[in-house]
Formats: C-alpha cells, structure tokens, sequence
C-alpha cells in the first residue's frame, strides 16, 4: 500500500506567523533626489505668477523684478519681449533709411562678378574697408534675400538686436555670480532712439560683429576659451573695431590661461583670419597683401563733416596728422596705465603676475591668477573698459559707432564707471544718449559725449581694485 500523505494540522488564528518586525536600525530604501527646477522653470513659474503678486504687492514684486537675482531672467525675458513688439512696429512705422546698404550691395556684384583685387571693390560710399566676413554675409543676404532685399533684412536685424539684447544679459548674469548685477541695467538697452535706429533702419555691419563679440565675451566667461577666440576673430572677420578689446583680452588670457593659452588663443585668431582671406583672395601672395592693407587699413582718413565725438575742434586740427599721434599716445598711456595698475587686483599686481607666469616653462602652460582670486565680472569688466578706452581716444566716431559699446555702458557704470553715483549711473546714459542722438552733431554734443567719457574712465581707475588694496586669504 502506498504510504499515508500527512496531512498539516489546522492552526488557530493565534498560530498564525506573522512577519518579524522591521528592526529600527536597518536602512530605508534611499528616496530618489529631488532635482531642483530649471531655470527655464523657474523663469516661467515666476512669469505666470506675476500677474496675482502684482495685485496683492505691487512695490514687492517690482523690487524683485529689478534687483533679486531669482528675478533676473523673467524681467530680461519681458524686455526681450518689449523689444520684439517695439522693435516690429519700428519697422512698419518709421521709414527705412538709405546710407551703405546699396554700396555693400554694389560691392557683391563686383565680387560675384569675378574681381578678387580687394582695392578694386567699391561701391557709391568708396572702396569696400572691411574684412572679408562682412563681404561674404553681405553676398549671402543679396543671394538669399527676395528683391527689394532692404525689409526681409530689416527683420533679420531685428533677430540680430534681440541676440545681442539675450547675449549681453548673460554677460551680466554670469558676471554677477558672486556679486550679483541688478538686472535694471538691462531697461536702458531698450530704450535707446539712436540704437533701434543703427539696428533697424540702417542695415549697417556694426551690430553684426558686435553679436558675435558678446558671444564671444559669453563662450570666455564660461572657460570656453577656444571658442570665445574663434567667435572673437569671427567678429574681427567682419570690422576691425574689434581690435580695441584685444588688449584687454591678452590680460585676461594671460592671467586665466597663462602665456602658452594665450599664444594658444592668438593662433587660433590669426588662422581664421588667414582662412577668412584665402578663402577668396589667396590667388597669389600680392592679394593677400592687398586684402590685409585694405581691410586693416589703419592709415584712413576721416571727414570732419561726419564725426560725432571731435566738432568741438577746428578742423585743420581735426585733419592734421599731430592730432592722431596725440589721440594714439593718450590711448596707449591709458592702457599701459590699466594694465599695471588697474587690470590685476591681486597681491602683488601686474608684476607679481606676470612673475608667476613666466617663472618657468612649466609655469607657462598654468594659469597666471589663482582660481578664485578674480571675481566673475573681471573678465568682461576688463574687456568692456578697454574697448571704452580706444573709442574716447578714437580718431572719429560715427553714429553707427554707437554699437560698438552701448550694450556695456550700464555694466561700466555700475561697476566704477559712475563713481558709485546713482545721479551718474543713470544719468551718464541719458547724457550719450543725446549726443549720439544729436545730428548733425555740435560742438555741445561732441563736448559732452567726450565729458561722459572723460568721467567713466576716471570712475573706473579711482574705484578700480588697486593690488597694493587686495590682500591674500591666507593672511586674513
């Protein structure tokens, strides 16, 4: 017989097992970390939640939007916004002027037809004087663009205003990382009669190097230095002012990558010119010596009807060789002023960094600052204030020239350029504005243009770090 199957016994309820109870010292399971809202995020949340705070505290939430840093990105988001509908109505509204578009225009048929002598491309204002990037945008839009070309390009300097307008924003978010930057600097960028004018109505080259030099100024400040010094020289492909914040970038290359990242990022400047040339005008050696001289041309001669900063100055003066060299000498001393005594806030100084940088091969390939001892708006405060420099010794400036250093005014201002003055900070670009904006310009108006310089400058270099005021951590 099969052997009996043994049945289990009935339990009680009382006989039932229960799970042992969880011992107090043995772990939880580990949460999944709560990431932190994006700023985009946080940007859109604040947005959305403007309107209510705006009727329940209204003087709370504008003082958010104008100095908390959580605010910074929303107000620049509403001024971009603002500049968007102000700017499309300027466009619809205000007629387009005529000055260098048809000349640039002349200039590309010329080159499309074939001439590749740089000195023989002209147009109805005269020979063509910039770098060979502004030649090849140019033709890019006369292809591209339907006839009449003037209002689709219209639009595409509008898009040119508003990257500029988010660019120069960042410069001021990342330079304000460890001593923040109200971002009410930015209102005035919005505001200006003579900038929507050169952005929207002229068509001029101008915006287009500056938008690729706050790139640059951005990829710079984020340690990207290769590319900071590609989108440098892509701005000097297209005008040659570019050259007036090459002295204040050898500093900061020099202090952040050291002497061989410097001459790292110079190579990388000169190869793209060099291959912005030969692209085009590399035929024969005599070309590129052509092309260089004409589009570097640093011998040109100015019209005294069309300068801005010097109609106080009689225009044999204005005109006469002695004039320049004095212009040129004042230029240089300010910047050999800056340089020693004003672009190295360090123990130490200028001679203690370039001590370090050069003390050895070694030394040579590390940076010449220690991290951290350079606060985060050094970098485009030094490179703002040389290309201040170079335009209040300028030989002429144009109206157009504005570009070239609107968007940093406010940033110069705060950080030493008005004297630590709220009456300068905000009234120095009231003061620009109406210079740029008086036409034909005064003596008055070239009088106070170059009064408004006069004190930015002196602002920066008596409330600029001074080395022998900075001491080192370890004796604190």
């Amino acid at each position: 017989m099969p052997p009996k199957r043994k049945t289990a016994a009935k339990q009680s309820p009382k006989q039932v097992a229960t799970p042992a109870p969880v011992m107090a010292n043995v772990a939880e399971a580990p949460k999944p970390p709560t990431l932190p809202p994006s700023p985009s995020q946080t940007t859109i949340s604040t947005l959305l939640s403007l309107p209510l705070r705006t009727l329940q505290d209204p003087v709370g939430t504008a003082q958010s939007l104008l100095f908390d840093r959580s605010h910074f990105w929303p107000l620049a988001v509403l001024l971009t916004a603002f500049n968007l509908v102000l700017g499309v109505a300027i466009i619809l509204r205000v007629p387009y002027t005529k000055i260098d578009w048809p000349a640039y225009m002349q200039q590309v048929d010329m080159f499309l037809s074939g001439e590749r002598d740089y000195s023989k491309i002209e147009g109805e204002t005269g020979p063509l004087v910039y770098p060979a990037l502004h030649l090849y945008i140019y033709t890019a839009l006369h292809q591209l663009l339907p006839v009449p070309r003037e209002r689709a390009a219209q639009y595409i300097w509008l898009a040119v205003e508003q990257g500029t307008l988010v660019l120069t924003a960042t410069v001021y978010y990342l330079a304000g990382r460890d001593r923040h930057i109200p971002q009410w600097l930015l209102i005035p960028l919005v505001l200006s009669k003579r900038s929507h004018s050169i952005y929207l109505l002229r068509l001029f080259n101008d915006p287009l190097a500056m938008i690729l030099l706050y790139a640059a100024v951005v990829g710079l400040q984020l340690e990207y230095w290769k590319i900071g010094s590609f989108l440098f020289s892509l701005a000097l492909g297209i005008k040659m002012n570019i050259l007036l914040f090459l002295p204040g970038l050898l500093v900061v290359l020099f202090q952040f990558r050291g002497a061989v990242g410097t001459l790292d990022s110079l190579v990388i400047i000169s190869l793209v010119q060099l291959a912005l040339a030969g692209f085009s005008f590399f035929e024969t050696p005599a070309q590129l010596r052509i092309y260089f001289a004409a589009a570097f041309d640093f011998s040109r001669s100015f019209l005294y009807q069309w300068t801005v900063n010097w109609r106080f100055v009689p225009e044999s003066i204005f005109l006469s060789k002695s004039f320049g060299s004095l212009l040129l000498l004042i230029h240089l001393a300010l910047l050999i002023l800056f340089g020693l005594y004003r672009w190295c806030p360090v123990p130490g100084g200028t001679r203690a960094v370039l001590s370090t940088g050069l003390y050895s091969p070694r030394a040579m390939f590390q940076p010449a600052v220690l991290p951290g001892q350079l606060a985060s708006s050094h970098l485009p405060l030094v490179l703002f204030s040389s290309n201040l420099i170079g335009m209040a010794c300028a030989r002429s400036l144009h109206y157009q020239f504005q570009t070239w250093y609107f968007h940093q005014i406010p940033f110069l201002l705060y950080l030493g350029g008005g004297w630590g003055q709220w009456g300068l900070i905000l009234g120095i670009p009231a003061m620009l504005e109406k210079a740029w904006d008086t036409y034909p310009a005064t003596p008055r108006s070239s009088a106070l243009m170059l009064a408004a310089h006069v004190v930015m400058i002196s602002g920066l270099w008596a409330t600029g770090g001074k080395p022998s005021e900075v001491t080192d951590e370890k004796d604190e």
